[in-house]
Protein backbone atom coordinates (compact mmCIF):
# COMPACT_ATOMS: atom_id res chain seq x y z
CA UNK A 1 0.00 0.00 0.00
CA UNK A 2 1.05 3.26 -0.92
CA UNK A 3 -0.20 6.01 1.47
CA UNK A 4 0.27 9.37 -0.75
CA UNK A 5 -0.48 13.16 0.92
CA UNK A 6 -0.87 16.47 -0.96
CA UNK A 7 -0.58 19.81 1.21
CA UNK A 8 -0.92 23.97 -0.07
CA UNK A 9 -0.51 26.41 1.83
CA UNK A 10 -0.23 29.92 1.83
CA UNK A 11 3.21 30.80 3.49
CA UNK A 12 3.26 34.66 2.58
CA UNK A 13 3.13 35.64 6.30
CA UNK A 14 5.90 33.71 7.02
CA UNK A 15 8.48 36.02 5.57
CA UNK A 16 9.27 38.60 7.66
CA UNK A 17 12.42 39.94 9.14
CA UNK A 18 12.45 38.59 12.12
CA UNK A 19 10.90 34.88 10.94
CA UNK A 20 8.79 34.64 14.08
CA UNK A 21 6.80 31.92 12.56
CA UNK A 22 8.82 29.58 10.86
CA UNK A 23 9.70 27.45 13.75
CA UNK A 24 5.80 27.29 14.68
CA UNK A 25 4.97 26.67 10.51
CA UNK A 26 7.43 23.67 10.40
CA UNK A 27 6.64 22.21 13.38
CA UNK A 28 2.94 21.95 12.55
CA UNK A 29 3.61 20.52 8.90
CA UNK A 30 6.01 18.10 10.25
CA UNK A 31 3.47 17.00 12.77
CA UNK A 32 0.86 16.43 10.23
CA UNK A 33 2.97 14.68 7.92
CA UNK A 34 4.40 12.50 10.42
CA UNK A 35 1.14 11.58 11.27
CA UNK A 36 -0.12 10.59 8.36
CA UNK A 37 3.33 9.03 7.40
CA UNK A 38 2.96 9.06 3.55
CA UNK A 39 5.50 7.59 1.09
CA UNK A 40 5.05 10.15 -1.39
CA UNK A 41 4.55 13.85 0.06
CA UNK A 42 4.01 16.79 -2.02
CA UNK A 43 3.89 20.19 -0.61
CA UNK A 44 2.86 23.15 -2.73
CA UNK A 45 3.41 27.13 -1.59
CA UNK A 46 1.94 30.14 -2.73
CA UNK A 47 3.53 33.66 -1.70
CA UNK A 48 7.05 32.19 -1.03
CA UNK A 49 8.96 35.38 0.05
CA UNK A 50 6.15 37.07 1.38
CA UNK A 51 5.51 40.95 0.95
CA UNK A 52 8.81 42.01 1.41
CA UNK A 53 9.94 39.24 -0.83
CA UNK A 54 13.23 41.44 -1.85
CA UNK A 55 14.40 41.40 1.53
CA UNK A 56 13.22 38.31 2.99
CA UNK A 57 13.17 35.88 -0.57
CA UNK A 58 16.84 34.42 1.07
CA UNK A 59 14.77 32.80 3.84
CA UNK A 60 12.84 30.38 1.41
CA UNK A 61 16.06 27.75 1.03
CA UNK A 62 16.49 28.17 4.83
CA UNK A 63 12.78 27.40 5.43
CA UNK A 64 12.96 24.48 3.53
CA UNK A 65 16.27 23.37 4.76
CA UNK A 66 14.37 23.27 8.13
CA UNK A 67 11.35 20.82 7.17
CA UNK A 68 13.12 18.91 5.34
CA UNK A 69 15.30 18.09 8.70
CA UNK A 70 12.01 17.58 10.64
CA UNK A 71 11.40 15.03 8.07
CA UNK A 72 13.90 12.24 8.73
CA UNK A 73 12.30 9.97 7.10
CA UNK A 74 12.57 11.02 3.54
CA UNK A 75 15.65 10.03 1.67
CA UNK A 76 14.49 12.05 -1.68
CA UNK A 77 13.52 15.25 -2.12
CA UNK A 78 13.03 17.60 -4.99
CA UNK A 79 12.07 21.23 -4.34
CA UNK A 80 11.12 23.77 -7.13
CA UNK A 81 10.55 27.83 -5.62
CA UNK A 82 10.41 30.41 -7.77
CA UNK A 83 11.73 33.32 -5.80
CA UNK A 84 13.92 35.11 -8.72
CA UNK A 85 11.77 37.86 -8.12
CA UNK A 86 13.87 39.96 -10.95
CA UNK A 87 12.42 37.57 -13.44
CA UNK A 88 9.44 38.47 -15.95
CA UNK A 89 7.60 35.28 -15.03
CA UNK A 90 8.11 35.51 -11.06
CA UNK A 91 5.32 33.77 -9.48
CA UNK A 92 6.78 33.51 -6.04
CA UNK A 93 5.34 29.58 -6.04
CA UNK A 94 6.76 26.27 -4.99
CA UNK A 95 6.40 22.85 -5.04
CA UNK A 96 8.20 20.16 -3.03
CA UNK A 97 8.22 16.69 -2.95
CA UNK A 98 9.20 14.21 -0.29
CA UNK A 99 9.78 10.46 -1.34
CA UNK A 100 11.03 7.76 0.75
CA UNK A 101 13.53 5.32 -0.45
CA UNK A 102 11.09 2.14 -0.50
CA UNK A 103 9.55 3.90 -3.34
CA UNK A 104 11.96 4.95 -5.76
CA UNK A 105 11.91 2.01 -7.95
CA UNK A 106 8.61 3.14 -8.45
CA UNK A 107 8.57 6.61 -8.85
CA UNK A 108 9.74 8.57 -12.28
CA UNK A 109 9.72 12.09 -13.35
CA UNK A 110 8.70 14.16 -16.34
CA UNK A 111 11.32 15.42 -18.21
CA UNK A 112 8.98 18.18 -20.48
CA UNK A 113 11.83 18.59 -23.01
CA UNK A 114 13.20 15.18 -24.08
CA UNK A 115 8.81 14.44 -23.31
CA UNK A 116 10.31 11.36 -21.20
CA UNK A 117 10.42 9.87 -17.83
CA UNK A 118 13.39 9.71 -15.82
CA UNK A 119 14.42 7.55 -12.98
CA UNK A 120 15.56 9.55 -9.94
CA UNK A 121 19.28 9.38 -8.77
CA UNK A 122 20.51 12.39 -6.05
CA UNK A 123 18.88 12.38 -3.39
CA UNK A 124 18.17 16.21 -3.53
CA UNK A 125 17.90 18.80 -6.02
CA UNK A 126 16.52 22.29 -4.56
CA UNK A 127 16.34 24.70 -7.53
CA UNK A 128 14.82 28.49 -7.04
CA UNK A 129 16.35 30.01 -10.11
CA UNK A 130 15.98 29.63 -14.17
CA UNK A 131 12.90 27.68 -13.47
CA UNK A 132 11.24 29.45 -16.84
CA UNK A 133 13.91 26.42 -18.42
CA UNK A 134 14.00 23.71 -16.47
CA UNK A 135 13.51 20.86 -17.71
CA UNK A 136 11.16 19.17 -14.70
CA UNK A 137 9.07 21.88 -14.45
CA UNK A 138 6.15 24.49 -16.07
CA UNK A 139 5.79 27.72 -14.62
CA UNK A 140 3.77 30.59 -15.80
CA UNK A 141 2.68 33.84 -14.55
CA UNK A 142 -0.71 34.11 -15.96
CA UNK A 143 -0.77 36.65 -19.52
CA UNK A 144 -1.55 40.59 -18.63
CA UNK A 145 -4.68 40.90 -20.96
CA UNK A 146 -6.59 38.25 -18.54
CA UNK A 147 -7.00 41.46 -16.23
CA UNK A 148 -5.34 44.70 -18.06
CA UNK A 149 -7.09 46.87 -15.32
CA UNK A 150 -5.28 45.73 -12.30
CA UNK A 151 -1.92 46.21 -10.84
CA UNK A 152 -0.19 42.82 -12.29
CA UNK A 153 1.27 40.34 -9.52
CA UNK A 154 2.44 36.88 -9.16
CA UNK A 155 -0.37 35.20 -10.39
CA UNK A 156 0.16 32.17 -11.75
CA UNK A 157 0.60 27.92 -12.01
CA UNK A 158 3.69 25.21 -12.04
CA UNK A 159 3.29 21.87 -12.83
CA UNK A 160 4.96 18.87 -12.04
CA UNK A 161 4.59 15.46 -13.76
CA UNK A 162 5.30 12.19 -11.74
CA UNK A 163 4.36 7.99 -12.81
CA UNK A 164 3.93 6.05 -9.59
CA UNK A 165 4.14 2.32 -10.03
CA UNK A 166 2.81 2.87 -13.86
CA UNK A 167 0.33 5.67 -13.13
CA UNK A 168 0.76 9.10 -14.19
CA UNK A 169 -0.10 12.52 -11.49
CA UNK A 170 -0.10 15.89 -12.16
CA UNK A 171 0.34 17.89 -9.68
CA UNK A 172 -0.41 22.00 -10.36
CA UNK A 173 -0.04 24.65 -8.00
CA UNK A 174 -1.84 27.57 -8.88
CA UNK A 175 -2.61 30.79 -7.30
CA UNK A 176 -6.12 32.92 -8.44
CA UNK A 177 -6.63 35.78 -8.74
CA UNK A 178 -7.67 37.12 -5.23
CA UNK A 179 -10.65 40.44 -5.14
CA UNK A 180 -9.60 43.78 -4.91
CA UNK A 181 -12.23 45.50 -2.58
CA UNK A 182 -15.06 43.56 -0.32
CA UNK A 183 -17.25 46.74 -2.12
CA UNK A 184 -16.88 45.91 -5.63
CA UNK A 185 -18.74 42.68 -5.47
CA UNK A 186 -21.88 44.80 -3.61
CA UNK A 187 -21.54 48.03 -6.11
CA UNK A 188 -20.17 46.84 -9.13
CA UNK A 189 -20.18 43.46 -11.18
CA UNK A 190 -20.99 40.96 -8.16
CA UNK A 191 -18.72 38.33 -10.19
CA UNK A 192 -16.44 40.63 -11.33
CA UNK A 193 -13.55 38.67 -9.34
CA UNK A 194 -14.91 35.17 -9.74
CA UNK A 195 -14.81 35.38 -13.12
CA UNK A 196 -11.41 36.67 -13.62
CA UNK A 197 -10.62 33.62 -11.48
CA UNK A 198 -12.50 31.11 -13.57
CA UNK A 199 -10.84 32.71 -16.72
CA UNK A 200 -7.35 31.98 -15.02
CA UNK A 201 -8.08 28.47 -13.90
CA UNK A 202 -9.93 27.67 -17.55
CA UNK A 203 -6.72 28.81 -18.98
CA UNK A 204 -4.43 26.32 -17.10
CA UNK A 205 -6.95 23.59 -17.65
CA UNK A 206 -6.61 24.22 -21.30
CA UNK A 207 -3.20 24.26 -21.28
CA UNK A 208 -2.80 20.66 -19.47
CA UNK A 209 -5.09 19.43 -21.66
CA UNK A 210 -3.21 20.54 -24.92
CA UNK A 211 -0.05 18.36 -23.74
CA UNK A 212 -1.80 15.41 -22.47
CA UNK A 213 -1.59 13.70 -26.64
CA UNK A 214 -4.53 11.25 -25.89
CA UNK A 215 -2.92 10.18 -22.38
CA UNK A 216 -5.35 11.21 -19.64
CA UNK A 217 -2.91 11.67 -15.97
CA UNK A 218 -4.87 12.25 -13.04
CA UNK A 219 -4.46 15.73 -12.47
CA UNK A 220 -4.34 17.12 -9.02
CA UNK A 221 -5.15 20.98 -8.77
CA UNK A 222 -4.30 22.23 -5.39
CA UNK A 223 -3.01 25.58 -4.28
CA UNK A 224 -4.74 29.30 -3.65
CA UNK A 225 -7.52 29.35 -5.40
CA UNK A 226 -8.85 32.32 -4.05
CA UNK A 227 -12.34 31.45 -4.12
CA UNK A 228 -14.79 33.61 -2.47
CA UNK A 229 -18.71 33.09 -0.77
CA UNK A 230 -21.27 34.27 -3.17
CA UNK A 231 -21.23 37.80 -1.47
CA UNK A 232 -25.12 38.02 -2.61
CA UNK A 233 -26.63 34.73 -0.61
CA UNK A 234 -23.58 35.42 2.40
CA UNK A 235 -24.73 39.02 3.23
CA UNK A 236 -28.55 38.23 3.25
CA UNK A 237 -27.43 35.39 6.03
CA UNK A 238 -25.68 37.69 7.70
CA UNK A 239 -28.20 40.88 7.44
CA UNK A 240 -31.49 39.96 7.94
CA UNK A 241 -33.92 42.41 9.33
CA UNK A 242 -31.04 44.93 8.66
CA UNK A 243 -30.91 48.31 6.40
CA UNK A 244 -28.10 48.95 4.39
CA UNK A 245 -26.26 52.58 4.49
CA UNK A 246 -23.75 53.72 2.20
CA UNK A 247 -20.92 55.60 3.37
CA UNK A 248 -20.23 58.35 1.34
CA UNK A 249 -17.03 60.43 0.90
CA UNK A 250 -16.26 63.43 -1.06
CA UNK A 251 -13.00 63.38 -2.83
CA UNK A 252 -11.37 66.12 -4.64
CA UNK A 253 -12.08 65.32 -8.74
CA UNK A 254 -8.98 63.75 -10.77
CA UNK A 255 -7.85 65.74 -13.83
CA UNK A 256 -10.28 63.79 -16.22
CA UNK A 257 -12.63 65.03 -13.76
CA UNK A 258 -11.52 68.53 -14.20
CA UNK A 259 -11.78 68.38 -18.23
CA UNK A 260 -15.01 69.99 -19.62
CA UNK A 261 -15.68 69.04 -23.98
CA UNK A 262 -16.30 72.23 -25.61
CA UNK A 263 -16.77 72.54 -29.18
CA UNK A 264 -15.45 68.83 -29.47
CA UNK A 265 -11.94 69.87 -27.57
CA UNK A 266 -11.46 69.03 -24.77
CA UNK A 267 -10.75 72.08 -22.39
CA UNK A 268 -9.38 72.30 -18.70
CA UNK A 269 -12.50 73.74 -16.35
CA UNK A 270 -11.96 76.84 -14.56
CA UNK A 271 -12.00 76.19 -11.06
CA UNK A 272 -11.02 72.56 -10.98
CA UNK A 273 -11.11 72.78 -6.87
CA UNK A 274 -14.74 72.85 -7.70
CA UNK A 275 -14.92 68.96 -9.34
CA UNK A 276 -15.97 66.43 -6.31
CA UNK A 277 -17.46 63.42 -6.69
CA UNK A 278 -19.27 61.62 -3.92
CA UNK A 279 -17.53 57.71 -3.58
CA UNK A 280 -18.74 55.30 -1.50
CA UNK A 281 -16.04 53.96 1.18
CA UNK A 282 -18.11 51.74 3.55
CA UNK A 283 -21.47 50.04 3.48
CA UNK A 284 -23.19 49.19 6.90
CA UNK A 285 -25.80 47.46 7.64
CA UNK A 286 -27.77 48.58 10.96
CA UNK A 287 -30.76 46.89 12.68
CA UNK A 288 -34.18 49.05 12.72
CA UNK A 289 -33.85 51.06 15.65
CA UNK A 290 -35.61 54.30 16.71
CA UNK A 291 -32.01 55.63 18.08
CA UNK A 292 -29.76 57.51 15.93
CA UNK A 293 -27.18 55.66 17.31
CA UNK A 294 -25.84 53.51 14.75
CA UNK A 295 -22.57 52.04 16.26
CA UNK A 296 -24.67 50.36 18.71
CA UNK A 297 -27.29 49.59 15.72
CA UNK A 298 -24.36 48.31 13.22
CA UNK A 299 -24.31 44.40 12.48
CA UNK A 300 -21.60 44.50 9.82
CA UNK A 301 -19.09 47.38 8.24
CA UNK A 302 -17.55 46.37 4.75
CA UNK A 303 -15.47 48.34 3.53
CA UNK A 304 -12.15 48.26 0.96
CA UNK A 305 -10.42 46.17 2.74
CA UNK A 306 -12.41 45.65 5.96
CA UNK A 307 -15.06 42.94 7.24
CA UNK A 308 -16.25 44.30 10.65
CA UNK A 309 -18.94 41.38 11.65
CA UNK A 310 -20.76 42.92 15.12
CA UNK A 311 -19.73 39.21 16.97
CA UNK A 312 -16.44 37.61 14.85
CA UNK A 313 -16.23 34.91 16.82
CA UNK A 314 -20.15 34.09 15.98
CA UNK A 315 -18.83 34.55 12.46
CA UNK A 316 -16.20 31.85 12.92
CA UNK A 317 -18.22 29.11 15.36
CA UNK A 318 -21.11 29.39 12.85
CA UNK A 319 -19.09 28.52 9.38
CA UNK A 320 -21.34 25.35 8.71
CA UNK A 321 -24.19 27.81 8.16
CA UNK A 322 -22.42 29.48 5.33
CA UNK A 323 -21.17 26.38 3.90
CA UNK A 324 -23.61 26.42 1.09
CA UNK A 325 -22.20 30.26 -0.06
CA UNK A 326 -19.61 28.46 -1.75
CA UNK A 327 -20.54 28.00 -4.62
CA UNK A 328 -17.44 28.98 -6.75
CA UNK A 329 -16.40 25.23 -7.82
CA UNK A 330 -18.62 24.40 -9.51
CA UNK A 331 -18.05 26.92 -12.21
CA UNK A 332 -15.54 23.98 -13.08
CA UNK A 333 -17.69 20.99 -14.87
CA UNK A 334 -14.64 19.36 -15.31
CA UNK A 335 -12.80 19.02 -11.58
CA UNK A 336 -14.39 17.55 -8.25
CA UNK A 337 -13.71 18.49 -4.70
CA UNK A 338 -13.97 15.72 -2.09
CA UNK A 339 -16.53 17.08 1.25
CA UNK A 340 -15.13 20.06 2.89
CA UNK A 341 -15.88 19.67 6.21
CA UNK A 342 -13.43 22.10 7.96
CA UNK A 343 -13.61 26.06 9.23
CA UNK A 344 -12.65 28.82 6.19
CA UNK A 345 -8.73 28.97 5.60
CA UNK A 346 -8.92 32.38 5.38
CA UNK A 347 -8.05 35.43 6.76
CA UNK A 348 -6.89 34.02 9.87
CA UNK A 349 -4.97 36.16 12.42
CA UNK A 350 -1.13 37.03 11.50
CA UNK A 351 -0.97 37.30 15.50
CA UNK A 352 0.99 34.21 17.12
CA UNK A 353 -1.10 35.54 20.65
CA UNK A 354 -4.03 35.42 19.17
CA UNK A 355 -4.12 32.90 16.12
CA UNK A 356 -7.22 31.00 16.77
CA UNK A 357 -9.68 34.13 15.55
CA UNK A 358 -10.33 35.49 12.18
CA UNK A 359 -8.53 38.55 10.82
CA UNK A 360 -11.86 42.08 10.19
CA UNK A 361 -9.92 42.09 6.60
CA UNK A 362 -12.20 39.91 4.23
CA UNK A 363 -14.76 38.00 4.45
CA UNK A 364 -14.18 34.15 5.65
CA UNK A 365 -13.87 31.77 2.75
CA UNK A 366 -12.22 28.49 1.37
CA UNK A 367 -9.58 29.96 -0.21
CA UNK A 368 -7.20 26.35 -0.07
CA UNK A 369 -8.42 23.40 -2.09
CA UNK A 370 -7.36 20.66 -3.88
CA UNK A 371 -9.52 19.66 -7.30
CA UNK A 372 -8.73 16.83 -8.98
CA UNK A 373 -10.28 15.53 -12.65
CA UNK A 374 -12.49 12.40 -12.95
CA UNK A 375 -9.82 9.89 -12.75
CA UNK A 376 -8.08 11.39 -9.67
CA UNK A 377 -11.43 11.97 -7.90
CA UNK A 378 -12.06 7.92 -8.59
CA UNK A 379 -8.46 6.60 -7.47
CA UNK A 380 -8.97 9.38 -4.50
CA UNK A 381 -12.36 8.41 -3.37
CA UNK A 382 -11.47 4.56 -3.17
CA UNK A 383 -8.37 5.22 -1.00
CA UNK A 384 -9.76 6.28 2.15
CA UNK A 385 -9.05 9.80 1.45
CA UNK A 386 -9.24 12.53 4.58
CA UNK A 387 -9.69 16.19 3.46
CA UNK A 388 -9.23 18.68 6.39
CA UNK A 389 -6.96 21.78 6.72
CA UNK A 390 -4.96 21.70 10.18
CA UNK A 391 -2.85 24.46 12.25
CA UNK A 392 -5.60 25.82 14.33
CA UNK A 393 -3.75 25.84 17.67
CA UNK A 394 -1.21 27.80 16.66
CA UNK A 395 -0.23 30.47 13.70
CA UNK A 396 0.44 29.53 10.41
CA UNK A 397 -0.04 33.18 9.26
CA UNK A 398 -3.54 34.51 7.41
CA UNK A 399 -4.09 30.79 5.43
CA UNK A 400 -4.76 27.87 6.98
CA UNK A 401 -2.95 24.98 4.85
CA UNK A 402 -5.20 22.11 3.46
CA UNK A 403 -4.04 18.51 3.07
CA UNK A 404 -5.39 15.33 1.48
CA UNK A 405 -4.17 11.82 2.36
CA UNK A 406 -5.48 8.70 0.62
CA UNK A 407 -3.70 5.17 -0.15
CA UNK A 408 -3.60 2.97 -2.82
Amino acid sequence: MVQYLLITANVGSLFEPDARLHNSWVKTVADQVNGVDPSFFVIHLQETGGKKFTECSKQVPIIINHLANALPKFDLLRAYVDIDYEAVEYTALGALCFIKRSLWSSVSQFNFHTKKYEQLTSPTEVVTEGLENYPYVIKHKFPKDFWPSIKWGRKGYMQTRWKIANKVFDFVNAHLFHDESNLAPIHDNPTLYSENRKRALDFVLSELSAMENGCTPMLFVFGDLNFRLDSRSFLNRLTESTNPHSVEQEQMGSLADGLQAQNGNLQVAAHPSENLRRTVSAIEFRRDSDSDDSQNSCVLRIEKKKFDYFNHKKLLDDWKSYRDDDKEAESFKSMFEMNINFPPTYPWSEDPENSETLMKTRAPAWCDRVLMNKAAFSFVKDGEPAYKSFGMETCTGDHKPVMLAFNI
